[in-house]
């Protein structure tokens, strides 16, 4: 009677495992049932959000419902950041964001209305992207060397623009700063448009910009490269020193990282459904191109587990940077 009693037991345990175990698999099966909407936390017209549009026109064609991009922006970056982490955990809504600025906001911020590891998790890292030095024509200095000796002259007598406070070309300037053992004037514009204007005028001599923005006027000779951020060389500009090898500044690397995130607790079979989406994306020709039209390269870091480790040694590295520079919000 007790072996009966025990292999009734067991035949309902295995009865129990089957349920949830078809309910799981079911989950990602019917998914998605109706559109998505992908977050983007930047304004219309930049690079992230144009790269944001390219990811979620080939999703909608992969998944077969449409991805309606929503631009959030603000706070950099936190506005949009919040939306999501305060939606449904079902796939329905999900964040294209920078790594950069979303692990730079919990060391700039004394308070975040969403906590950064807790309530959101990255679902890919699609591509990395470099930024560039660069000079307004009749500025001295022509090189790395030149503009730190330079500095070295004369602290703070120098002044570089850079895209917003706390933004990764802020973060650009502040570890240049300190692994040179120089110091220059931070000045944030609203945006990387602006300063390259400036930069080009005069009205500022220096600007650490977005690769693909400042491109056209140095090919057009309105702006001097001085270096590019990257660990390596822009294929684009292979004749451009990284600044790390310009200025003997051993592990200087400031590259905009960008990914796909996600409400944490979204079921597990619709988290994979989405990576390996993902990875059909930054597989292809087209977005591969339209990474390396703004000097970055594809980055293939396409499952919640390796994404997760990647953000949390960014944000250690960032977070030292922030402290290390003192930099505070506006």
């Amino acid at each position: 009677m007790k072996r009966l009693t025990k292999l009734k037991r067991v035949l309902a345990g295995f009865a129990v495992l089957t349920i949830l175990s078809s309910t799981t698999w079911a989950q990602g099966d019917a998914y998605p049932n109706k559109p998505i909407k992908l977050v983007i936390t930047w304004p219309v017209g930049g690079f992230a959000d144009t790269l944001g549009r390219a990811l979620a026109t080939q999703m909608s064609a992969l998944l077969g419902q449409q991805v309606v991009v929503e631009n959030r922006g603000g706070a950099n970056g936190m506005i949009g950041a919040d939306v999501v982490a305060k939606s449904a955990p079902d796939g329905y809504t999900l964040m294209f964001q920078s790594v950069t600025s979303h692990a730079i906001n919990p060391s700039m911020y004394e308070k975040t209305p969403y906590s950064t590891e807790k309530d959101i998790v990255p679902i890919a890292i699609v591509g990395s992207v470099p930024m560039l030095l660069v000079a307004n024509t009749n500025f001295p200095a022509k090189n790395i060397n030149a503009l730190i000796a330079m500095a070295k002259r004369d602290p703070d007598g120098i002044a570089y623009a850079s895209f917003g406070n706390g933004s990764a070309s802020h973060l650009a300037g502040a570890l240049f700063t300190n692994q040179a053992g120089i110091k220059m004037t931070h000045v944030p514009y609203k945006g990387g448009a602006p300063a390259i204007t400036d930069t080009i005028g005069g009205q500022i001599p220096l600007s650490f910009s977005a690769f693909g923005l400042a491109l056209p006027h140095i090919k057009a000779g309105k702006l001097v490269a001085l270096g590019t951020t990257s660990s390596s060389r822009a294929k684009l500009l292979p004749d451009v020193p990284t600044i790390a090898e310009a200025g003997n500044l051993k592990d200087y690397e400031m590259s905009i990282v960008y990914a796909l995130w996600a409400p944490t607790g979204v079921p597990a079979p619709i988290l994979n459904k989405l990576s390996k989406t993902i990875e059909q994306v930054i597989s292809s020709n087209a977005f591969k191109e339209k990474v390396a039209a703004d000097g970055g390269e594809v980055m293939n870091l396409t499952t919640t587990a390796e994404s997760q480790i990647y953000f949390q040694k960014e944000m250690q590295r960032l977070s030292k940077i922030v402290k290390d520079g003192n930099i505070k919000a506006d």
